[in-house]
């Protein structure tokens, strides 16, 4: 019986059947007959297709036939729909739009990309042919977003995502009769949005197309939103919702009997292994999903990937090599739709004189063409690595450089925190061979980065950066700043249950045990950071008063005055950070560390130095975001800057525009 199917298939079929309902009624009540589980009637119609010969289908065998695509598809069963499609395909070219899109997809999600270019020509057709002009814009859109993919131009994904947009918000009669089509493109969007960081479209959409899926009773789609959810909550540092997501997404899985959607989502559960630092249980649910014969190319890619990753952390090159040769095959095979896999095999190649750095250039190609900023950020990453491998150093701090610049643009924290560990290492170690003092401020510039960040999202790797720092002071005989340094670890140890940390640190503290260990040698801060997986920031609303440009000398060259409540006198601020700056040299001794911020009843001051300039942010609190704002600001606007600081003044209006963009981007309350 058609009503005993789940409410997302009967919704499609309402269009396919209209004229010949009784048929349809009677040849599912033949096939399925009483059948309420979906696993045995996607099972029964399957067998039945199976064991039909080729020859002409009846329309009601269509219907029956699209209903089953629509279960397999939705469970991630692609050979099932490829199989049947290629069986009955010269009965089905030239109609029933569905059928054909089920194909398109499944052989799209398998990177049966030749495939995929055979029965495009098809769909647009069929299109073609439709009466409604409304009608055939949306669905040509939604063609041209199936295929941002096979063309890897995710430009062309996100054009069309935005034209879809406007059918997509308030969808009539001629979008909601192709029911699977929309579940298509809302799953696509989400993904999509989460792929290029748009928390705008990705919170606009995914509720609705949660609410959707629960609805409609599409388990398998709600399973792949779920795997979404726990990527979001992993970006977040919330592994508590990440387990709770993934503890559903695979109920859901396991309730349609859908083996791809499970392994999916253990996927993640890899990845939250090494967020907590566990590389090796990360390495048994790889290797085990790999023996898994349901694993697709895509998947297969990753976990290739991801498997080569860690044994690279681990610093076992033979293994390194042979998971990412396997890696580089199947890239290749399909046309590299991977730039991230040839640069980190560029890499590898490199490293081990194998080539002299083709590979890692080519994958940069692809990325470029593929837009893939992320992918770009690993290039001059890994370039960075190359090269500190190799003692050049000085040419390792620019290609870790430009990897920030990448990965704070995007506000990639893994890479971040990554780079900055590197940039610690680096620094620490130019300073200790030319005891040159500006190479100790960089130094301390990026452990203490380091810090903030990892205070706010409470990560023990604070800890390890702490014990950097206070090891640096006692390398410099500054006891005094170490043992407040050590103590301010034993208290964020303390406050977050960190209890074997808390003895650690007091152990160093009391028998002040030389730290030099935790700069130099295979306990580096760097080889500790790049254990773990990390998530975005966690996003706390600030709220912004004022931004200044202040000179060497103290005085304000530029203003922006956020607030229309409160008058804040520029020059009585930038007064008061000279003062303090001035007071610490006189005490401390210049240069011995750099103001970076004062917090004081409610208010802080977030501090960014470029040259002989200080971009100064006024807020309510200080967070990760706030400071990557102003050191944008700052990087954009010193060009200018540069020219007019002579002139002691700059146009208030000049910098207006810059600064409105940079801030009305991030999440910020203007009071």
């Amino acid at each position: 019986m058609i009503s005993n199917l789940p409410i997302f298939v009967r919704k499609e079929l309402e269009f396919y059947q209209q004229g010949i309902e009784d048929s349809v009624e009677e040849l599912f009540t033949s096939v399925i007959g009483q059948e309420t589980d979906e696993i045995k009637i996607r099972q029964t119609i399957s067998n039945y297709f199976s064991s039909k010969t080729t020859g002409d289908l009846e329309d009601n065998e269509k219907v029956l036939l699209l209903g089953n695509f629509l279960l397999c598809y939705w469970s991630k069963e692609y050979e099932t729909i490829i199989e049947h499609f290629l069986k009955f395909k010269e009965n089905l070219l030239g109609e029933n739009l569905s059928i054909h899109i089920c194909y398109l997809l499944s052989v799209r999600d398998m990177f049966l990309f030749e495939e995929y270019n055979e029965i495009y020509q098809s769909i647009e057709e069929i299109i073609e042919k439709e009466e409604h002009e409304k009608s055939k814009e949306y669905l040509t859109l939604a063609l041209q977003e199936f295929s941002a993919v096979t063309q890897k131009r995710p430009d062309f994904g996100f054009k069309a995502l935005n034209e879809l947009l406007r059918y997509l918000s308030s969808p009539g009669d001629d979008i909601t009769k192709y029911s699977f089509i929309l579940d298509a493109l809302m799953t696509d969007l989400v993904n999509f949005a989460y792929t290029i960081a748009d928390d705008t479209l990705k919170d606009l959409w995914l509720d609705s197309a949660v609410q959707r899926a629960e609805t409609f009773e599409n388990k398998g789609m709600e399973s792949i939103l779920c795997d979404l959810l726990v990527s979001l909550s992993l970006k977040e540092y919330d592994i508590k919702g990440a387990n709770k997501h993934l503890e559903k997404g695979l109920s859901l899985a396991k309730k349609i009997s859908s083996e791809r959607l499970n392994s999916i989502l253990l996927l993640n559960s890899a990845v939250i292994e090494k967020m907590k630092g566990d590389l090796a249980s990360a390495l048994e649910i790889y290797k085990s999903l790999l023996k898994t014969s349901k694993v697709f190319t895509p998947i297969q890619l990753e976990i290739l990937e991801k498997m080569g990753d860690i044994y690279l952390l681990n610093e076992e090159m033979e293994k390194t090599i042979e998971f990412y040769n396997q890696a580089h095959e199947i890239n290749e095979k399909y046309n590299f739709p991977n730039p991230m896999i040839e640069i980190v095999y560029g890499y590898i190649n490199l490293l081990e004189g194998k080539d002299e750095g083709e590979i890692l250039e080519h994958g940069m190609k692809l990325a470029q063409e593929q837009f893939d900023f992320n992918a770009m950020s690993y290039y001059f990453f890994y370039k960075g690595m190359f090269h500190q491998k190799k003692v050049d150093l000085a040419t390792a701090v620019k290609f870790f450089e430009r990897s920030l610049e990448f990965f704070e643009n995007q506000v990639i924290l893994e890479g971040i925190l990554y780079t900055y560990a590197a940039l610690v290492d680096i620094y620490f170690e130019m300073y200790r061979i030319t005891d040159n003092n500006d190479f100790a401020l960089k130094f301390l510039y990026f452990v203490d980065n380091l810090i903030d960040v990892t205070a706010e999202i409470e990560h023990s790797i604070y800890i390890d950066a702490i014990m950097t720092k206070a090891g640096y002071y006692r390398f410099r005989n500054m006891e005094e700043e170490a043992e407040e340094t050590l103590k301010q670890g034993i208290e964020f140890a303390g406050a977050h249950k960190f209890d074997d940390r808390v003895d650690e640190l007091n152990v160093i503290l009391e028998q002040k045990k030389s730290l030099i260990q935790e700069l130099r040698g295979s306990r580096k801060l760097f080889s500790k950071i790049r254990q773990f997986s990390f998530g975005t920031h966690k996003k706390i609303p600030i709220i912004l008063y004022l931004l200044l440009v202040i000179d060497e000398g103290g005085l304000p060259l530029y203003s922006y005055n956020f607030s229309k409540k409160q008058d804040i006198d520029d020059l009585l601020i930038s007064g008061l950070i000279s003062a303090i700056i001035n007071f610490s040299q006189e005490v401390l001794g210049k240069g011995v560390e750099t103001l970076r911020s004062i917090i004081h009843e409610g208010r802080s001051v977030i501090i960014e130095r470029q040259d002989n300039v200080m971009a100064v942010l006024v807020s309510d609190n200080e967070t990760f975001e706030s400071r990557l704002q102003v050191r944008k600001f700052l990087k954009e606007a010193m060009g200018t800057i540069k020219q007019k600081i002579t002139a002691k003044t700059i146009d208030q209006e000049e910098f207006q525009p810059l600064v409105e963009t940079i801030f009305k981007e991030a999440p910020f309350t203007v009071e």
